[in-house]
């Protein structure tokens, strides 16, 4: 919303992902010819429409019965500049682009009037008058890849995932990587420290929380070991713990190390001097110790 840009522009642009990526210079009159350039294929932007035509994810914003939600398959998307000085709604059917700009001439700002409540409903009504004789978009290519995805991670769902959505992909870009790494093990949503503003925020109603930074606590650093010449070797073992959990890998030596089937993680005592490396979406961390 806060772009320097003509109406006329916007409106150009839009046809241009109208017709599939080909754009051009609006043109004032039938007579003009003016060159098309492929800016992005059609595959690219069929996927950038599909986004434009999904009324579902309209509604946490703007209801389930505002003038964007059409019936029919309409691209449409609005935008208000800060201090409300602009509002603006921009969409397109099968046979044309509409393009609406509300604010005031010299620039003054709104009174807290956003988009969809100014430039929306003329736009809305330009685009039922056209929708008497124009066609709805069509349904995306096929060429394309529907991949089922975890909603609140966009990776592949896990057990972890309570809301599952279907997404268009370019071939080659499907996530492949299960969204289970990006949960507790009480299935809690957990984020980098990044996120740890918006974590803090009334906008967190996912109750997503921050991964903890990543710390060994057995065993300690340089920690000297000795093998007991009595006890069974089986007997003689140290529980690998991290302050992630059970989120983390080990290796020792550079030698994975696996989980028992409680989940939990032990290494049997040997001769020698051992480097233990946890790993874990905040990073890795090291401590050696020396087992005599």
């Amino acid at each position: 919303g806060n772009a320097e840009i003509r109406l006329i522009d916007l409106a150009a642009a839009y046809a241009g992902l109208a017709r599939g990526g080909l754009a051009m210079h609006a043109r004032c009159c039938k007579f003009e010819q003016l060159p098309l350039a492929r800016i992005a294929s059609t595959e690219a932007t069929a996927i950038v429409t599909d986004i434009l035509c999904d009324n579902g994810a309209r509604q946490k914003s703007f209801g389930t019965h505002s003038p964007l939600a059409f019936e029919e398959r309409i691209a449409a998307k609005t935008g208000t500049s800060s201090g409300f000085r602009d509002a603006w709604t921009v969409g397109f059917d099968q046979e044309h682009t509409v393009a609406v700009w509300a604010g005031n001439f010299d620039g003054r700002p709104m009174r807290d009037t956003l988009a969809v409540r100014s430039a929306t409903p003329l736009w809305a009504s330009l685009m039922q008058e056209l929708l008497r004789r124009d066609h709805p978009l069509p349904l995306p290519d096929q060429n394309l890849r529907h991949c089922q995805i975890c909603a609140l991670t966009g990776l592949l769902p896990s057990r972890f995932s309570t809301t599952k959505m279907t997404e268009l992909f370019l071939k080659g870009t499907e996530p492949t990587q299960s969204s289970s790494a990006w949960f507790s093990d009480e299935g809690r949503l957990r984020l980098p420290a990044e996120y740890a503003v918006w974590c803090a925020s009334p906008d967190n109603m996912v109750g997503a929380s921050i991964v903890p930074e990543l710390r060994i606590t057995n065993p300690a650093p340089q920690a000297r070991y000795q093998v007991d010449a009595v006890l069974p070797r089986t007997q003689q073992m140290i529980e690998l713990t991290s302050s992630l959990g059970r989120d983390a890998q080990w290796f020792v030596n550079g030698t994975q190390v696996l989980p028992q089937g409680d989940g939990r993680w032990f290494w049997q005592l040997a001769p020698g001097s051992w480097d233990f490396q946890a790993v874990g979406r905040s990073g890795t961390t090291h401590v050696g110790i020396t087992v005599e």
